[in-house]
């Protein structure tokens, strides 16, 4: 085969657009689609590097072209200079067909060009380093603290050690925990929630136990037991029981946080 007599796209669309040439048993929608991949190669000179990057021809219709834009701002900055670019477009078509109208539509955006352009930039990445956890010994990346399994139990270990001392000092604020054990806020509102609601639901429902009941004023109030009355803790409990929507948010029955 020889290769050097093999016609390039633009040879061929100029042969299937000439009308000079018997072209009319040719379908069509195979003209269209050599004229969508001529314009294809020449789409980074027609809009320029960077525009090329946020839109493609999606199709091409009789003298209408459809083009795929990244969002709609950008569609409505290209419809308003639609006669700029219908300028360009039909200047790299040289009379071959002339596009009268430019649609564009928003949606997904070249996603075959995305993924080799994830693709490029996964593999210009440096190949990670490993090492050793220095808890179990399995393999990690280089900088980590631990693995992530052993990272999982350290958490869980200390969400049961929190559990634990808040179950012992329930009034315990945040500020407080952090002498006793380093950890975010996070973690412990949520380890202090979950026991608040626990213990406010034994009490709306009568199964507490003394101590349980106890508990759960001292989470309500957020005060030491040495500072709390007997009518402080009968209003508590009354409270508890009375209103069904308590939150474990701390709202406390006399109104102040």
């Amino acid at each position: 085969m020889r290769f050097d007599k093999l016609e390039n796209i633009e040879e061929i669309v100029n042969r299937l657009f000439d009308p000079r040439k018997n072209n009319k048993y040719i379908p069509l929608k195979v003209k269209y689609m050599y004229l969508h991949h001529f314009l294809n190669s020449k789409w980074k000179e027609i809009c320029g590097p960077a525009l090329a990057g946020r839109c493609s021809i999606y199709k091409i219709e009789g003298h209408d072209m459809h083009i795929r834009v990244a969002n709609s701002m950008l569609a409505n900055e290209l419809y308003m200079m639609q006669d700029l670019f219908l300028q360009k477009i039909n200047a790299f078509l040289l009379g071959r067909i002339i596009i009268k109208k430019l649609y564009f539509h928003t949606g997904f955006v070249l996603k075959r060009q995305e993924e080799k352009q994830q693709l490029e930039e996964y593999q210009a990445q440096p190949a990670p380093e490993y090492t050793k956890c220095p808890k179990c010994g399995c393999r990690m990346e280089k900088g980590l603290k631990m693995c992530s399994v052993c990272e999982r139990e350290e958490k869980e270990k200390l969400r049961s050690e929190l559990a634990e001392l808040l179950r012992i000092q329930p009034w315990l604020k945040y500020e407080d925990c952090i002498a006793y054990y380093k950890c975010d806020k996070i973690l412990f509102t949520a380890v202090k929630d979950s026991l608040k609601s626990r213990y406010f639901e034994k009490v709306r429902l009568g199964y507490a136990t003394k101590k349980e009941a106890l508990i759960a004023v001292l989470f309500l109030t957020e005060k030491h037991p040495n500072d709390l009355t007997l009518d402080m803790c009968n209003n508590a409990i009354e409270y508890l029981r009375r209103n069904q929507d308590v939150s474990a948010s701390g709202r406390r029955f006399y109104g102040k946080k």
